[in-house]
């Protein structure tokens, strides 16, 4: 691939470049400083503006400071500055089953060969192409991390994996350890980006564009790309934060009414005129709060924004316990009081006793294991929220154990991520469910969830 033909040879394209791109990082959540923006115009100078590496290089040297804001950076980056179409010679259709096997290899070479060398650009446009020629797949509504796995299974990751050892054969022994472990961490990069690619085409439809990119607040939870879990993370503390302090100002202020008792007893010092009017004190009661979250498949991107956004409202609470499940469920209480932000999904998968059998959410069996371990928790006293998906994967629904714990608490609420149109469609049993819930969330976005939030403080 040419790396020269993208880029103008003009200074007058330099500041140009840096202003578009650095609104699309801005847009997508990255902190983007006005000295960095001289920075970034001022490294062009020394750079060959018609060299797509180097002009790539350097604005991400000094307009990215945190690795989790690369993808961003790649996607807005070939939105301002595309790449150069590569010429496609003309060539009779493929009319054969062996032609098409022919092409496929070709292309998974090329895979191979760029996971090989290791040049960030090139692995991108060698997956770009299989996906095309391989198809993306329809948009049904799954997560990109679905149609990635997919995908995988069409290239067929162990084959991939065998093709990069090839040129191992006349390596020693020791050389071959080394490229063993390299084939291993090229395939996990080659699932990763891949789940990026599909993020973006499920987003928006090209891979790259960005300028409709909504508020942060409003995307979807459960189909939101890497980068845009990036910018929902740094929104959500700040939000957290202001919405516990809202309620908390709203829990201060007191007063439900007139006390006209107090309010005459204070007007004596005045002549009997109520200059200052007294309101009813509310003493509200602090109930415990108990959630429990649904870490599977795509839920478990949306479980630690539930639990973030509600740990930061543990003041409204006398005690906030958490707990997450798939078919096995654990405590994590202490892990988030730990941690300083959004957590990571992985932190939470990791957790010994998740998965108890196969790793497919098991509602019954894992509500029944709480039911039976920390079931004395759930007194008159708790509020009880459950996040998830309500999806029983042709399991044993868990509708008499919810029933139970709805008797128990003296609140139960259901936190949704899908939106509600598909709520009781194929193996969901949200309806169900809802029946014994006090009320049922819809909670596809931030926004969603905030509100919601505020509705069961």
């Amino acid at each position: 691939m040419s790396t020269s033909a993208a880029v103008p040879d003009s200074d007058d394209i330099a500041p140009l470049l840096v202003i578009a791109l650095v609104a699309r990082l801005r847009r997508g959540g990255v902190p983007v400083s006005t000295s960095e923006v001289l920075d970034a115009t001022s490294s062009l100078v020394h750079m060959d503006l018609r060299t797509r590496s180097q002009v790539r290089a350097a604005l991400r040297a000094t307009l990215v400071k945190d690795a989790t804001h690369n993808v961003l950076f790649r996607r807005s980056f070939d939105a301002v500055l595309p790449r150069a179409s590569r010429p496609v010679p003309e060539s009779p259709a493929v009319s054969s089953t062996e032609e098409a096997s022919d092409m496929e290899q070709e292309l998974l070479d090329s895979v191979v060969r760029a996971l090989r060398e290791g040049e960030g650009e090139d692995i991108d446009r060698a997956i770009e192409e299989a996906v095309d020629h391989f198809g993306a797949g329809d948009d049904d509504g799954r997560s990109a991390g679905h149609h990635a796995q997919r995908m995988l299974r069409r290239m067929n990751v162990p084959d991939l994996y065998r093709r990069y050892l090839e040129a191992a054969d006349d390596e020693s022994d020791f050389q071959k350890s080394t490229t063993t472990t390299e084939a291993r961490t090229a395939m996990a990069q080659l699932g990763r980006r891949l789940e990026d690619q599909f993020s973006g085409r499920l987003r928006e439809g090209d891979g790259v564009a960005l300028q409709h990119l909504e508020d942060v607040q409003d995307r979807p939870l459960l189909t939101a790309g890497a980068d845009e879990l990036v910018a929902m993370r740094m929104a959500m503390r700040p939000l957290a934060r202001r919405l516990a302090a809202k309620l908390g100002a709203q829990r201060r202020r007191g007063g439900s009414g007139l006390d006209m008792r107090r309010t005459i007893r204070a007007s004596m010092g005045t002549g009997g005129v109520p200059v200052k009017p007294v309101l009813r004190r509310r003493r509200p009661v602090k109930p415990d709060l108990i959630v429990l979250c649904d870490v599977s498949g795509s839920t478990a991107q949306f479980a630690p924004f539930t639990l973030t956004l509600l740990h930061a409202l543990h003041q409204e609470f006398r005690r906030v316990r958490s707990f997450v499940f798939i078919d096995g469920i654990v405590e994590i209480t202490d892990l988030l009081e730990r941690s300083p932000g959004v957590l990571d999904p992985k932190h939470l998968l990791s957790k010994r006793g998740l998965v108890a059998r196969d790793g497919r959410s098991d509602y019954a069996r894992a509500l029944t294991t709480f039911l039976g371990t920390w079931g004395e928790a759930v007194t008159a006293k708790t509020t009880l929220l459950i996040a998830g998906d309500a999806r029983s994967h042709g399991r044993d629904p868990a509708t008499s154990v919810i029933a139970e714990l709805s008797h128990r608490s003296r609140r139960l609420y259901w936190l949704n991520p899908e939106p509600r149109p598909e709520w009781d469609t194929r193996d969901s049993r949200a309806g169900e469910y809802a029946a014994h819930c006090s009320e049922a969330f819809e909670v596809a976005t931030i926004r969603q969830l905030t509100a919601a939030a505020a509705q069961i403080v």
